[in-house]
């Protein structure tokens, strides 16, 4: 935060009046951000799933001061680009987290009580409903350590225990296996980023 807050300052400092400003939120508030700058009111949020490929959709977060004419020139932006977008109140972890990182936590506990395997957790989700890929698919491709992180703001800023990372996210971090960037997370992956297969049937 106090960096993002800097990088806001500076950028206010060099730009007209009338540009806007924003930043990719997730955990971060919008509202905390903005609240050093003059023109607080051209401060927004936007929220790309990066990690997740042909990901067409946006979160757009307006914050306490944000303008009706900030938030209307974004929704065009989004649309010029070719995205989707919802807008969505300003809280730690938007939707898509929220509820990605729960299913994640509550996959991860699946995992550890020996009821079904990453592979077919995954393939429940996939064929079952739908889904383009699986949580733990999901995971190596956002990054294991990130998500650590994500998760521990979500805790410290409601205080609820299903924000706490499982075990297994603490295992995988703590080794370092972060997912397809390190080539090894809940799968593992080749150099171009496809996950290795160890039998026919996989």
């Amino acid at each position: 935060m106090p960096e993002r807050k800097e990088v806001f300052q500076k950028l206010e400092a060099v730009l007209s009046d009338k540009a806007i400003i924003a930043s990719n939120v997730s955990t971060v508030v919008v509202t905390e951000l903005a609240a050093e700058l003059e023109h607080q009111d051209r401060c927004i949020g936007l929220h790309f799933l990066s990690n997740i490929p042909d990901s067409q959709i946006i979160e757009i977060v307006r914050g306490l001061n944000t303008s009706d004419e900030t938030y209307e020139k974004v929704c065009l932006f989004a649309k010029m680009i070719g995205h989707d977008y919802v807008p969505v109140m300003e809280s730690a972890g938007l939707i898509s987290l929220r509820l990605f990182l729960i299913q994640l936590n509550e996959a991860c506990a699946i995992l550890m009580e020996g009821i079904a395997s990453k592979e077919d957790i995954d393939r429940v989700l996939t064929v079952g409903f739908g889904h383009r890929q699986g949580v733990f698919r999901t995971a190596d491709q956002i990054g294991v350590e990130k998500i650590v992180k994500l998760l521990e703001n979500l805790y410290d800023e409601y205080g609820n225990i299903k924000y706490k990372p499982s075990p297994v996210l603490l295992q995988l971090s703590r080794a370092r296996h972060y997912g397809v960037s390190k080539g090894k997370g809940f799968y593992s992956y080749d150099e171009q980023g496809n996950i290795i297969k160890y039998r026919d049937w996989e």
